[in-house]
């Protein structure tokens, strides 16, 4: 997918087809209105003869224009909302695809805002993963164009740059997603970790293996481990480019597991399959790291991913094991398929050895917050009120939205052992998504916000498949750090 940026009137823009919007009143955009006078009125006639679209959300398309350079033009009816947009731009994408054609402008708003916007929705809709379908084909290229005043060009530039790099690193995570679990194993993502890094001069990688696991006393992430014959992985990124502008990193910790059968505690077999994305918050790591470097921000960021297969193997641990975290502290397992808080908290105490600025760790971890939010907005988890702020602004400003959740010193009184020094779950079904949240707040001592994506990062339907949430939060939130 390529991006482009002109500074020409809309009615010199050479493409298969010019999409241009119409407002939900009637009345032409600016885009419109310019093609309308070039062409001697000929919209404003197909408006007396009810031509144009005629409800929100519609379509009409006109071919060889008398003045107009495109090809075509398709003029979209919606109300100027950022979501009616959204869809405007989808609704074009889909007929670019399914046409064949190549070069597609998009008119359909104006200004910076308005041309990230659509560059974010056409990626995200032109995206398909078809790596293991024997009669997929070529995958059509599109080149998006876009049109701006030449007072505008720099800003309309940076935000068309930072959607490309968006595009890249969301498109990235919805691979790891949605690839088979019996490739995405723990094993496999390290290498397609090391082989991100060959890519960008910024950016180091590391991968530890089982000893090297064992010898930093991970208990946690080595007990969940422990029942896959698929050995477990820690993943260490370090983007430092010599501009930096923190000293101290920013940290993101992701949690990886390749696949969650729930082990002893086994899951149901209806829709298991969709546990493949339980690595969701790795990806969503290996996507923001990937567009960082494509961005290039001057930013000192450490990405960390925890990566094993949780399984019921004779040797998978039980309900009532007491495992060593690398903390020090010890869990009582109440439940194998609260695995992803197990293996995150040694993460987390990882992380210690920064001396970080903020860590940001993601998760698909509750059903809980899928009941509570749904898909719509990931749930958020701090300590830490500035960050949760920023992170919340983040998400509004490009559309990947979050809701601050609580995180009262109750919801941590739930979380009692007789045996150890803290359990994994409370017991109870009450609040399940702050008890994990609240788990995990005991290994952190730095400024610290969870991102629960178990709703957000997965779609069962239209599409099925990963969405690459939250890595347009996470850039946004990287660019305001050294805006």
């Amino acid at each position: 997918m390529k991006f482009s940026l002109k500074v020409c009137s809309p009615a010199e823009v050479a493409a298969e087809v010019v999409a241009v919007s119409l407002a939900a009143d009637g009345s032409f955009s600016p885009a419109l209105a310019v093609l309308d006078a070039a062409a001697d009125g000929f919209f404003a006639q197909q408006a007396e003869k009810g031509n144009l679209p005629p409800g929100n959300g519609t379509l009409r398309l006109f071919v060889d224009v008398p003045g107009i350079a495109a090809r075509r033009v398709a003029v979209v009816r919606h109300d100027g909302s950022e979501r009616a947009l959204e869809r405007a731009t989808a609704a074009v994408q889909q007929l670019a695809d399914e046409s064949g054609w190549a070069k597609v402008a998009l008119l359909l708003g104006a200004g910076a805002g308005s041309i990230a916007l659509m560059a974010r929705a056409a990626a995200h809709d032109a995206y398909r993963f078809d790596a293991f379908k024997s009669n997929a084909g070529k995958a059509r290229k599109h080149e998006w164009i876009f049109v701006c005043d030449k007072a505008e060009k720099k800003a309309a530039q940076a935000a068309l740059d930072l959607s490309r790099a968006w595009a890249a690193g969301s498109a990235f995570t919805r691979d790891l997603v949605n690839t088979p679990p019996n490739v995405c194993v723990p094993a496999w993502l390290g290498e397609q970790a090391k082989a991100m890094a060959k890519d960008y001069a910024a950016l180091t990688v590391k991968v530890l293996k089982k000893k090297e696991i064992e010898a930093l006393g991970m208990g946690a992430l080595l007990g969940v481990a422990q029942g896959s014959v698929n050995e477990p992985r820690f993943i260490i990124f370090e983007y430092r480019p010599e501009n930096a502008v923190n000293a101290k990193p920013q940290v993101l910790v992701g949690k990886g597991v390749t696949f969650d059968t729930g082990g002893i505690s086994i899951k149901p077999s209806g829709a298991m399959d969709e546990m493949k994305g339980d690595m969701g918050g790795a990806a969503a790591v290996f996507g923001a790291m990937k567009a960082l470097c494509e961005a290039e921000l001057p930013l000192y960021v450490v990405g960390l991913v925890a990566s094993v297969e949780n399984m019921p193997d004779g040797n998978a641990i039980r309900p009532g094991d007491i495992l060593k975290t690398m903390s020090g502290k010890t869990v009582e397992v109440l439940n194998t398929d609260a695995e992803g808080r197990l293996i995150l908290c040694d993460a987390l105490t990882y992380a210690t050895r920064y001396q970080p600025q903020a860590v940001i760790d993601m998760a698909t971890l509750t059903g809980a917050i899928v009941v509570a939010l749904g898909g719509v907005r990931s749930g958020l988890f701090s300590n830490d009120d500035a960050l949760a702020d920023a992170l919340l602004r983040a998400g509004e400003a490009v559309r990947d939205p979050a809701w601050r959740m609580p995180l009262d010193p109750e919801y941590r009184e739930m979380l009692r052992s007789p045996f150890a020094d803290i359990p994994n779950i409370s017991g109870v079904r009450d609040a399940g998504a702050v008890t994990a949240a609240a788990y995990l707040s005991e290994f952190v001592d730095y400024p610290w916000a969870h991102l629960d994506i178990a709703g957000s990062a997965f779609k069962s339907s239209g599409p099925k498949g990963g969405t690459g949430r939250p890595v347009g939060l996470l850039l946004e939130y990287f660019r305001t750090q050294v805006a």
